[in-house]
């Protein structure tokens, strides 16, 4: 679906006009949908299997070191049970495990195996090659911009629901 964002604000007198050319979420979605097909399809050839777009936010919270599972949740602003399912998942598919927190053995924290920190790697490369792949299309300068803003509008929308 290509969406039509050349309409001007004239155009809000129609319902149905004014939500495509505002509805900026359509764009989000789209270009989503091809970053996580082409980011799939070379993950999936090189071996990694069975993963699933709601296991980005493990990934993408877990740092180098791990983390017990209330950082990852407060880190990905979700709750604890939903980042508790999907760190199951990789549990089960070999890309994280539990270790008792050295700090507090009542704990766990939750880090790589060696085939999570594989995934990383791989992940990286293709991220990155889906990057230049835009770049091309966009200019590197202009896909930075694009990155910054995004960013910034993102950082502005948390503080504010957090308000």
């Amino acid at each position: 679906m290509a969406v039509d964002v050349s309409l001007s604000h004239d155009s809000a007198a129609d319902p149905l006009v004014a939500f495509r050319r505002f509805h900026i979420g359509l764009l989000f979605q789209e270009l989503s949908r091809d970053f996580e097909r082409r980011a799939r399809a070379t993950l999936q050839a090189r071996g990694h299997a069975g993963l699933q777009p709601s296991h980005q936010v493990v990934f993408a919270s877990l740092g180098r070191y791990g983390a017990r599972l209330t950082e990852l949740a407060d880190r990905a602003a979700m709750s604890k049970q939903a980042m508790g399912q999907r760190v199951d998942d990789l549990e089960r598919l070999g890309y994280v495990e539990r270790v008792p927190d050295p700090a507090d053995r009542r704990a766990k924290i939750v880090r790589f195996t060696r085939k999570g920190s594989a995934f990383m790697n791989d992940a990286a490369e293709v991220v990155s090659r889906i990057w230049q792949d835009y770049a091309e299309q966009l200019g590197e300068q202009e896909l930075a911009q694009l990155q910054e803003r995004l960013g910034s509008l993102l950082l502005r929308t948390r503080s504010e629901s957090r308000k």
